[in-house]
């Protein structure tokens, strides 16, 4: 793939991936057009030489290309990323109301910078658990898209000292502004609004549970005078999560190769989905059943952990 359609490429993808559950449908969306065939934890696996992948809680991934060797002699080629991001992320009964606002509560999800988030277009994303009318539990995503709030700042005059010496409380400075609104509005029924919106064909009766972070709607561009430079939200680590699965595409079909893609990682990754949890163990064990073949396998093969690291920074090279 050349340079320029690949980062565009990247660009799409970012942008379409606000949430880990939108980064892991469109990596399997990218991966099961390009032959892979998707495998379910709860079926039987019947494995030959080929491509597939498998997912968990819909935030982690797996794929990998079986190659014709055998892996216990040729070791499996493998890379390692994450689909999580820091953020905020709305908290159960989330509703505030203050002088005629709807507000909602957030907590912070991973190491976020706080400042950065003042005064931006917000939209909001993730995912939605819901009772349909036959009693039966569903999960959807969802995705705001539109910019539908804001942290506003507290006009300089009246904070003198806000570029000295600010600090933030995450629980009264950083709520985001929805709508001006009495106190009959409730979160659950702007879901249920937003999922008719988004899916016309499902009706919701009951709001169960929900995973939605908010997320700048800016999107991420190439710039600089001679196009150098890439920003945008989520580089760390759907940059990682992209570029590995263009690589798996690409991979030479007659060794094993593989990518995991874990949620979780920005709060410690000790989960079902996590790096630190059994996912990649239990996907290894159903690939190379034998525990010998495994063992020998593992011992020839290298895991490279491809989080994104930090360069220069000119304005602190210290």
């Amino acid at each position: 793939m050349q340079k320029k359609a690949l980062n565009q490429g990247l660009l799409e993808y970012l942008q379409q991936s606000p949430s880990p559950f939108h980064a892991t449908v469109n990596m399997a969306t990218i991966l099961a057009n390009s032959g892979f065939s998707e495998l379910n934890e709860a079926d039987a696996w019947r494995l030959k030489p080929g491509k597939y992948f498998v997912t968990r809680n819909q935030s982690s991934i797996i794929a990998f290309v079986l190659g014709k060797e055998n892996p216990a002699e040729t070791g499996i080629r493998m890379s390692g990323a994450h689909t999580d991001s820091p953020c905020l992320k709305v908290k159960p009964r989330p509703e505030t109301f203050s002088h005629g606002y709807l507000q909602l509560g957030v907590e912070v999800y991973g190491g976020v910078l706080l400042n950065p988030w003042y005064d931006r277009d917000l939209s909001l994303a993730g995912r939605v658990t819901y009772q349909a009318k036959n009693k039966k539990i569903h999960n959807l995503l969802i995705n705001f898209v539109q910019p539908m709030a804001v942290i506003p700042s507290l006009a300089i005059h009246l904070d003198r000292e806000a570029n000295k010496s600010r600090t933030i409380n995450p629980q009264k400075d950083i709520p985001p502004v929805l709508m001006q609104s009495d106190k009959n509005q409730t979160f659950d029924a702007l879901l249920k609004k937003q999922i008719k919106k988004e899916h016309p064909n499902i009706n919701a009766q009951k709001i169960l549970g929900y995973e939605l972070s908010f997320y700048d709607t800016n999107p991420a561009s190439v710039i600089g005078m001679k196009d150098e430079f890439i920003t945008g939200a989520r580089l760390d680590n759907l940059l990682s999560c992209y570029v590995g699965i263009q690589s798996l595409k690409n991979a030479d079909p007659s060794v094993s190769s593989l990518v995991v893609c874990n949620d979780h990682e920005e709060v410690g990754s000790a989960s079902a989905a996590g790096a630190g949890g059994p996912f990649l163990k239990a996907v290894l064990q159903r690939i190379i059943p034998d525990s010998e073949e495994r063992h020998r396998a593992i011992a020839k093969s290298l895991l490279v952990s491809t989080d994104n690291a930090h360069g220069i920074h000119p304005n602190y090279p210290g």
